[in-house]
């Protein structure tokens, strides 16, 4: 099953309990909220116009973020969400400059990503996310029929198709960037305009390419630490087992046995070839 959202940038009051609510039901740092509430303006006082632009994953259909992942981890989900899966997930943030609504984060501490899942855990037991379900100001809407034991159920927030009067919707796209995300926007065009305007979507190409071979290198490099690290370790290790092998027998190691003086083989065969010499001598 499939979903639809939308925002509504004029409603929304800027209170942030969306935040509150991500940070809490997903027990989160703060600072690695799934979803995040800027504040954008224009002009001067008193003609200074502002609003608030709740942000998350926009669950792309065509989601730049999953291609460049080298484990794989990033992936669609079978309902459209753009998931990762923590197991394969090795935090090495490629993922994060290739998304161009910076809706993920990197966790340092758990060397993971952190990045919206539209509360999927929720959603599978008849609840809305919880960012929509807290929204005061109803400027957050959702849709999605899902199969709860067997009977499909529709967990909603809001009327998605129902545009206030004399607002607009738009997707966050240009003519360079467009990876078909899921999120909609919508309100009176001025807000719309200015929403657009300060918040852009961002081609990543580049920033991937430059972090790709920033980790390449270092990569490269600590591989052959490594490398070297373990053969002087083995080399070590053998040295240290033959030196408490030899103490545990009471034997001298190999290195240290002492040497036999050599046999002169030739006078022993002379003297075996011609006794009556030897006796005489």
């Amino acid at each position: 099953m499939s979903f639809e959202m939308r925002i509504d940038v004029t409603r929304c009051i800027g209170c942030r309990a969306c935040e509150v609510a991500c940070v809490t039901v997903n027990d989160l740092n703060p600072e690695l909220s799934r979803n995040w509430v800027p504040h954008a303006e224009t002009g001067s006082e008193p003609r200074a116009h502002a609003i608030f632009a709740p942000y998350l994953c926009h669950h792309c259909e065509e989601p730049p973020c999953v291609p460049v992942c080298p484990t794989g981890a990033s992936y669609v989900g079978a309902d459209g969400r753009v998931l990762v899966d923590r197991d394969l997930c090795i935090g090495c943030g490629i993922c994060v400059p290739a998304c161009p609504y910076n809706a993920r984060r990197h966790d340092p501490r758990a060397v993971k990503l952190e990045k919206c899942t539209l509360c999927e855990g929720r959603v599978q037991a008849g609840l809305p996310p919880a960012c929509f379900e807290v929204c005061p100001a109803g400027a957050r809407l959702f849709r999605e029929r899902v199969v709860i034991e067997g009977q499909e159920r529709l967990v909603q927030v809001g009327e998605v198709d129902r545009l206030d009067p004399g607002h607009q919707e738009i997707r966050m796209v240009t003519d360079s960037v467009d990876p078909r995300p899921r999120l909609r926007f919508s309100g009176r065009p001025e807000d719309l305009e200015l929403l657009a305007t300060a918040f852009p979507p961002v081609a990543g190409e580049a920033l991937v390419t430059r972090a790709w071979q920033r980790w390449a290198g270092l990569a490269v490099r600590l591989f052959g630490y490594a490398a070297l690290a373990t053969m002087g370790g083995m080399v070590a290790f053998r040295a240290f087992r033959s030196r408490i092998e030899s103490v545990r027998t009471g034997r001298p190691t190999e290195k240290a046995k002492p040497r036999k003086p050599p046999v002169d083989d030739s006078n022993a065969g002379r003297a075996n070839d011609d006794p009556e010499e030897n006796a005489n001598g």
